[in-house]
């Protein structure tokens, strides 16, 4: 009993075991978020680990198998009918295998089985019997021209690598992982076909050269990405001859493009984009995309960016006096929401009309978290200021008024993983011969994905 306040009511123990629950729950978050960062320095400190490695398994990790249910068995799929070249009746069965009776059985279905072979001969080998004349009057060498035949296909260099072969090639160099020295020991234990490390190269030069079909069948794809409605954009460091430079990629729902620069302006983003973009760009924060010559076009900021723009934020801001970690942990709690309405509406668990609604709602909560009196804190200001102006144009909640647009740049990402590992393998490019230009087409990144030589 407190002789100033008076006895404690039960409505007033039911709140001080209520703050004092809050006040636990608070704590034990916080103890969580510090055990996760005394976990990340001590893998820095650890040069052995991998950036990504955790240090532990998980508790209950997800099998490696397809979920049932889920997607379709494409490696069991059989071949079509329009592909079989052979068809084998089998003869028709009159003893039973499980009781012995011999005579006529009933017919109830047919099975059919299939066995892919290679053909006995898989190579063809062109000769061409090439005239070479002399000039009576000035003596000069006069060599017959054929379509199919380089300028400077003699000699040495008169054997060259068909176009069929070119690809197969570079699919074994580029997809496979192949090193160039034992593609040619490969083909031979397949094909029986004998080509130098050297023609190879030559292969790969001629593939990529302008004015080839490979460079013309790029150039249309890159009309085709121009059209779609929306189109993912990110980078990646690279290095060509010792140099800086970036690996870009440009995805759209079926499509892929990987272009090498070594500069990272909007220059090189307008090269492929070019200036009658109508469609929208979804990338991250970085300085080029707030470009003018960009702000005609129309963007969507990744929301998993500002996320973790976010909750670093709020991790700079513990410990310190003041309120400031809150601000960065309820922006965190917009964008997961907002994230998470998305992804129901795309598995049909709201309709237009809710997602609008919903929407509205936390529009409402962003506005007044972004349009507000200037923070105390440095790193929430920044934040604030930057995430304000992308809100102002329009860049921030696009994705609510098209559903089909995705509110996060996770396609792009996902995109450059294979870019990303070939630079941790390897000692990325040479020379800018050597720079790759990848496309990639169909509807998941189960398909493959092709990479060419590009000047």
């Amino acid at each position: 009993m407190n002789s100033m306040t008076g006895p404690l009511t039960e409505q007033d123990l039911y709140e001080i075991i209520r703050q004092q629950a809050e006040q636990i729950r608070q704590q034990a978050k916080q103890i969580e978020q510090l055990q996760k960062r005394i976990e990340q320095l001590e893998r820095q400190q650890r040069k052995y680990a991998a950036p990504h490695s955790r240090g532990s398994r998980k508790a209950h990790p997800k099998t490696a198998s397809r979920r049932a249910g889920e997607g379709v068995f494409i490696y069991k799929r059989p071949p079509a009918r329009e592909q079989e070249d052979r068809v084998i009746e089998v003869a028709t069965p009159n003893t039973c295998t499980a009781c012995g009776y011999t005579g006529e059985l009933i017919f109830t279905r047919h099975d059919r089985a299939w066995i892919s072979d290679l053909p006995a001969q898989t190579v063809q080998i062109t000769a061409y019997h090439v005239p070479v004349m002399a000039c009576p009057q000035c003596g000069q060498a006069v060599r017959g021209e054929h379509p199919d035949l380089q300028l400077d296909q003699r000699g040495a260099t008169a054997h060259r690598c068909g176009p069929r072969l070119a690809a197969t090639i570079q699919a074994l160099h580029h997809e496979v992982g192949f090193p160039q020295r034992r593609i040619s020991r490969v083909l031979g234990l397949t094909t029986g076909i004998r080509v130098s490390q050297g023609a190879i190269t030559q292969a790969a030069q001629g593939l990529a050269r302008d004015g080839s079909p490979l460079a013309t069948h790029v150039e249309h794809l890159e009309r085709e990405l121009r059209a779609a409605p929306y189109i993912h954009h990110d980078d990646t460091g690279w290095r060509m001859n010792a140099t800086q430079a970036w690996v870009s990629t440009f995805r759209s729902a079926d499509m892929v493009l990987f272009r090498a620069n070594l500069q990272h302006t909007n220059v090189e983003l307008r090269a492929v984009l070019g200036n009658a973009f109508s469609g929208v760009l979804v990338c991250d924060r970085f300085k080029v995309y707030d470009s003018s010559t960009l702000a005609g076009v129309g963007q969507q900021k990744c929301l998993a960016h500002v996320l973790r723009n976010a909750q670093t934020a709020s991790e700079e801001a513990q410990g310190k006096r003041g309120r400031g970690r809150e601000y960065g942990q309820r922006l965190a709690e917009v964008c997961q929401a907002l994230m998470a309405l998305h992804a129901q509406h795309r598995r049909g668990e709201c309709n237009r009309d809710e997602y609008r609604q919903q929407g509205e709602c936390l529009t409402l909560r962003l506005d007044t978290l972004l349009d507000r009196r200037p923070l105390k804190t440095p790193g929430n200001e920044r934040l604030r200021l930057g995430l304000l102006g992308q809100h102002r144009q329009g860049r921030l909640l696009r994705f609510l008024v098209d559903p089909d647009i995705p509110p996060t740049n996770n396609a792009a990402e996902r995109s450059l993983r294979s870019v990303v590992i070939a630079r941790k393998v390897s000692q990325c490019s040479k020379n800018a011969l050597a720079v790759f230009r990848g496309i990639f087409r169909g509807h998941g990144l189960g398909q493959h994905l092709r990479c060419w030589p590009s000047c």
